[in-house]
C-alpha cells in the first residue's frame, strides 16, 4: 500500500519538521510513502484536482491568505474521504472541524508520540476502505465499497442503498444488510443507515449529510450517535 500524504503548510521549518516525523513513522512501520509539500492553501488548489487526491492530508488553520478551515470545507465540497488532520496553535478552532469531519486536532508544538497515533488511527480508515459490499442484480456481479456508502434506507421489501455516483435497489431486509456494514455505519431509526464518514450535521430529530440529504434521528438517540461519530473519527 503506498500512502499519499500532503502537508499544508506555511512554515517552512514547521512543515519540513512534520515530514521527518513521517518518514521515521514510515520507515518503521515499513509502509510505502508519497509526501507533497504546500506553502499555501492557492499553491495546494492549484495542483489538487478529482485525479490528485490523498489519502491524509496535513493542514495548518493558521495561513496567510484562505486558512485551513475555508480550504477543508472546499476540499469537502467533492472529497469527502480524504483524512484531514488540523494543525492548529488554537483550541478555538475545534468545533469547526465537525464540519469537515476532521480525523484529528494537533496541537502545536506537534509531538511525534501524538502524529505516529494519528497516523496509525488513519491508516486503520484505510484498510476499512478497503472491505465491499457483493450482491448479484439481474444476473450481474455488484461490488460496493463500504467508503462510497453515504446512507442506506428501507423501502417495502427491499433496501436503496445511496452512493456518491449510484443507486442500488436490493431486495433484502435492513436488519441483513446491517450485518454486512462494520462501524463505520449509524441505524438512527428503523428504516434509515448513515455512514458516519458523510455526516455533516446533527441535530436533535435529523442528521444533514453531506449531499444534502436529512434523515431522520430516532428519539433518544442524539447522545449514542455523537459519540459513535467521534470514535469513528
Amino acid at each position: 500500500m503506498e500512502i499519499r500524504m500532503a502537508i499544508c503548510d506555511d512554515e517552512q521549518q514547521q512543515a519540513e519538521y512534520i515530514r521527518a516525523i513521517i518518514n521515521k513513522w514510515a520507515e518503521q512501520n515499513r509502509i510505502q510513502i508519497r509526501t507533497d509539500m504546500f506553502s499555501s492553501a492557492e499553491d495546494f488548489k492549484s495542483t489538487w484536482n478529482e485525479s490528485e487526491k490523498y489519502d491524509i492530508l496535513l493542514l495548518d488553520i493558521q495561513m496567510g491568505g484562505q486558512n485551513g478551515v475555508e480550504l477543508a470545507k472546499e476540499i469537502r465540497k467533492s472529497d469527502t474521504k480524504t483524512s484531514i488532520v488540523f494543525i492548529t496553535g488554537f483550541a478555538d478552532y475545534m468545533a469547526e472541524g465537525y464540519d469537515v469531519s476532521a480525523l484529528h486536532y494537533l496541537m502545536k508544538p506537534v509531538k511525534e508520540d501524538k502524529l505516529f497515533e494519528v497516523f496509525d488511527k488513519a491508516v486503520k480508515n484505510l484498510e476499512k476502505d478497503t472491505e465491499f459490499l457483493s450482491f448479484t442484480i439481474n444476473r450481474k456481479d455488484i461490488f460496493i465499497p463500504l467508503r462510497d456508502i453515504i446512507y442506506i434506507e428501507s423501502s417495502l421489501h427491499y433496501v436503496i442503498i445511496n452512493t456518491e455516483r449510484e443507486q442500488y435497489k436490493i431486495k433484502m431486509p435492513l436488519a441483513e444488510i446491517e450485518t454486512k456494514l462494520g462501524g463505520g455505519f449509524y441505524k438512527c431509526t428503523r428504516s434509515f443507515i448513515v455512514g458516519l464518514r458523510y455526516i455533516r450535521r446533527i441535530s436533535k430529530d435529523e442528521i444533514i449529510l453531506t449531499d444534502g440529504v436529512s434523515v431522520p434521528l430516532g428519539r433518544g438517540l442524539y447522545k449514542d450517535i455523537n459519540k459513535a461519530f467521534i470514535k469513528y473519527f
